[in-house]
């Protein structure tokens, strides 16, 4: 994996932990959602937990754009999506930006704690 981004398997929880926002973490950072939510079945869920909690991560014009292209492509994917965040004001401003997508059917939720991310992506739909 390149350097900034870092992706490994917890049961069937991806967790994708971002160092930093260059172009080429968040370029594979889309490589590796792509190919997880295209080889899930249709009829599974994908489980995700995207950890941005890092300092040196910001939702730049690049990762917003980027961001834009795939939750838009898979809007209609059965998933979880769980961010982690260090920074207070974070999830309000995620919220926004999912508002300003439309319907999505995969459901979204924002943690500042880890396992409370974990416990909530391995609950049942």
């Amino acid at each position: 994996m390149p350097e900034g981004f870092h992706t490994h398997q917890d049961g069937d929880i991806a967790i994708y932990t971002f160092s930093n926002s260059s172009e080429i973490a968040i370029d594979a950072w889309a490589r590796a959602l792509r190919h997880l939510i295209e080889s899930t079945p249709s009829d599974q869920i994908f489980r995700i937990l995207m950890d941005v909690s890092a300092q040196e991560v910001s939702f730049n014009r690049y990762a917003r754009q980027t961001s834009i292209e795939l939750f838009t492509h898979y809007r209609n994917r059965r998933g979880r999506l769980a961010f982690l965040f260090s920074s207070k004001p974070a999830p309000h401003f995620a919220r926004i930006f999912f508002a300003s997508l439309g319907k999505l059917t995969f459901e979204r939720e924002f943690f500042s704690n880890r396992e409370r991310a974990i416990d909530w992506l391995r609950a049942k739909l």
